[in-house]
Parts: structure tokens; sequence; C-alpha cells
């Protein structure tokens, strides 16, 4: 099969999108499809042994430290050329607009997943205005694809009250080889936390204002008795920094064994974002063995069994920093931790995209899927 990706990010930087492409485009190398990848950037390189078109475009502009890309003047050629079976849409908001409508122009069909909460980001960046503005506009665009694709049940449940057509769950696998507890490399990694006897809880997250980081700010502040870390980089790392009480450190960006190495040194899990329409990190952490205190929103809401794989608290989260407290104190972390881990243990990458071309094999023969 030939697909054309059109993605908002790409590697080398590290959110949930361009994670996810990242392991599309290796599935499809081991299984010889043939893909093109257009991105913001500028310039022709390539990855995994496929062409990735960089697309000039403006950046900071919407979003910081993001490049956007609103038009694409060459690609409908290209994708004439390349004659793509389907045209897949990760986190269509731009680029993926621009991508769609010269998909439609060459009348191919057009699959978008809805990886992003851009209402939450829209209302986190521009207010209630933006958030009504970019909804509508969100709506309209996904109905006239072929297949829009939800990272979880729920989440396809809330696109279908919002009035999305024809919505399909296509979910995220976890490297259980890579992300597992008892790593060797456990014990290196716990230097990263503060010095001292506390349980050591960990965050990972891109640091912008989305993700709702200021609380774990507040939630060390509050339990002087644990340790804390915060994983990952981004526009608000520097005021995370200045703020970070002494029991809280900052790590910087972690990638490959050196972040699996610090799910596995923690003891409890953190993740206070509500934006999250999957939430892969936390399925790192249980896939590590451990326990989430979270909040019951989006993706999350899914992955986390309250009682069993961790604490779940109602949006907005004010009771969070409680509900960790609770977690370490009161709950077998241990027991939770096995649970977790098993919860996730089958969830692998090849099993959902050899879903997911299944899908698209019948897209392109012109076959029509139900909604999921």
């Amino acid at each position: 099969m030939r697909l054309a990706i059109v993605t908002e990010s790409f590697p080398p930087r590290i959110n949930g999108v361009s994670r996810t492409v990242a392991e599309l485009t290796a599935y499809l190398r081991r299984n010889r499809h043939e893909a093109l990848i257009f991105t913001p950037g500028g310039g022709l390189h390539e990855h995994d042994g496929f062409e990735v078109v960089g697309v000039r475009g403006v950046r900071g502009w919407l979003y910081p430290d993001l490049t956007v890309s609103p038009v694409a003047p060459g690609m409908r050629r290209r994708l004439r050329e390349f004659a793509p079976h389907v045209v897949h849409l990760a986190s269509p908001a731009a680029l993926g607009v621009w991508g769609g409508w010269t998909a439609w122009s060459l009348d191919l069909p057009v699959a978008a997943h809805y990886q992003t909460d851009l209402l939450g980001y829209a209302r986190a960046y521009g207010g209630a205005a933006l958030a009504l503005v970019a909804g509508i506009a969100a709506r309209s665009f996904h109905n006239r694809c072929t297949a829009t694709y939800a990272p979880t049940p729920p989440m396809a449940e809330e696109l279908c009250r919002r009035g999305f057509e024809r919505v399909r769950v296509s979910g995220r696998g976890v490297d259980a080889g890579l992300f597992r507890p008892h790593r060797q490399g456990a014990l290196q990694a716990a230097r990263h936390w503060p010095p001292g006897d506390g349980a050591r809880v960990l965050s990972v997250s891109r640091l912008a204002r989305e993700k709702n980081l200021v609380s774990v700010l507040d939630i060390a502040a509050k339990h002087p008795e644990l340790r804390f870390l915060l994983v990952g980089d981004g526009p608000m790392g520097e005021e995370l920094s200045q703020r970070a009480p002494p029991n809280l450190n900052l790590a910087g960006a972690l990638r490959g064994p050196a972040l699996a190495d610090c799910y596995a040194a923690a003891d409890v899990f953190l993740h206070p974002s509500v934006t999250e329409t999957f939430g892969q990190v936390v399925q790192e952490a249980m896939a590590s063995g451990l326990p989430v205190a979270g909040i019951r929103s989006g993706g999350v809401g899914w992955l986390v069994e309250h009682g069993v794989t961790g604490v779940l608290v109602d949006p907005p989260g004010h009771d969070l920093g409680d509900a960790l407290g609770e977690l370490v104190h009161r709950y077998d972390r241990r027991a939770m931790g096995e649970a977790a881990h098993h919860a996730v243990s089958g969830r692998t990458w090849s099993a959902v995209f050899d879903a997911l071309l299944a899908d698209y094999t019948a897209l392109a023969a012109g076959g029509n899927l139900t909604a999921a």
C-alpha cells in the first residue's frame, strides 16, 4: 500500500503526534509498504527510508515553538506523481487542512486522525470565542473526510456528540520491550530526582500551558515528603524551573532507554492534563508498572481504572494533590502497578496498525466503513 502522510509534527520534535507517526512509518517499512511524508520545516530529508517533504511555514504563530504551514503549493503535483491509495492526516490543523483539500481535488480517500484536543488548545491560547470557531471548523473539515479516527472509544463518542460523522477508533500501542519494570538503568535514573527518602513521583509532558503543569508545582509544594521529577521540554520550561520547589527537579527531554529508565525508577506517575485525546505517556507509565494519579478526562479516564490501576479525580482536578497523597500513603502501590502493567501488556503497535491498514485497504477500494 502507498500512504501519503501529512503531519503537523514530526521527529525530532517530541509529542504524541510525532511519536505516533514515527511508529507508523517504522511499521510501514517493516511490512514493505510505501510512504511519502509532508511536514512543516522546510527542505527535503528522509525518515525510515521514506522521503520527507519539509514545507516552509511560520514558527511560533498560534502555538509556541511550533512551525505552522498553512499552504504547500507543490503538494498537488507530488500527490499526483506518488498516487497514494490513502492520504493519512495526522492531527490536521494547518498543513493537514491543505492536505485534505489537495487530496479531495485529486479524488483520493482521506483518513483524518483526531490526535489533538484542538478545542482545549484553542481555549488555552485564545479563549472561549476561538474554541467555538475551532470546533465548528474542525467538524466541517472532518465531515468531508472519508473517515475520522479517534484514539479511544470515549473520544469517538465525544466526537459523535459534536456532530462528527464516519468516526472510527484507532488506538495506540506501547513498546513493552522498552517500557517495562525492573530495567537495569533504573538505579542510575533515580539520581534525576531530588535527594531524600520520599516516594519518587514522575510526570512526563511537553512543557506547555495546556498541560496544566503549574499544578505539579503546587502539588509538590504541598507534599514536601515526596520527591518529584518532571521530564520534557517546551515553552514553559524556564518558568517552571524558576518556580519549582526544592523537592522537584526538571530533567529536560529524555528519549528511548533514558526515558524508559526514568519510568522504571519511579514509584508513581502523576498526570495533571485535561486535554489528552489519549495520553501515551500514561500508557507507557502503566507498561512500566506504575500506578497513575490523573484526571478523569479524555483518554486518561479510559486508560486508568480508578482504584485498580491508579486514582482519578473529576475535572478540573483541584483535588489531584490529595488523590496523589492517598495513592502514595494508603493504597497498595505495588499491586496497582502490577495491574497497570497487565492492563496494557497486549497493546502492540503492530496490532494497532494491522487493523488500521485493513481499514485503509477498504477505503482504497471505495468501500464504506461503519462507525466504530
